[in-house]
């Protein structure tokens, strides 16, 4: 979530303009995506769901796809709205949140999501 942060200072240009064509909604969106980061990770680390677990892998395994049909789009038609180093930040923030998820699946993790008995 900091690589987003720092995103977004970076590119502050792009963050204003989004800002300033809707403010309500850019604040708002920010903040739902926030709850939502929290929600999720309260899923997986508190009530220790499964689902939640394989919904984030198979997310994680999305936005890879996503990127590369990007990077192929970008490398096809220029990049008239994002920058480079935006892309930098997202391939980066998408690999620790690919390894995050991976880290759900070691051996170590997976007696975490054993039902446990009260």
């Amino acid at each position: 979530m900091a690589i987003i942060f720092i995103n977004q200072m970076v590119n502050w240009d792009r963050t204003s303009r989004h800002l300033a064509d809707s403010p309500l909604a850019f604040i708002l969106l920010q903040i739902a995506f926030l709850c939502i980061q929290i929600f999720w990770v309260w899923l997986v680390v508190r009530k220790r769901t499964n689902w939640a677990r394989w919904m984030t892998l198979a997310a994680q395994f999305g936005m890879v796809f996503v990127i590369g049909f990007s990077l192929g789009f970008i490398a096809f038609k220029g990049n008239p709205e994002g920058t480079a180093l935006e892309l930098v930040f997202l391939i980066v923030s998408t690999s620790f949140y690919l390894l995050a998820a991976c880290l759900l699946f070691t051996r170590d993790a997976a007696p975490w999501f054993i039902p446990q008995r009260v």
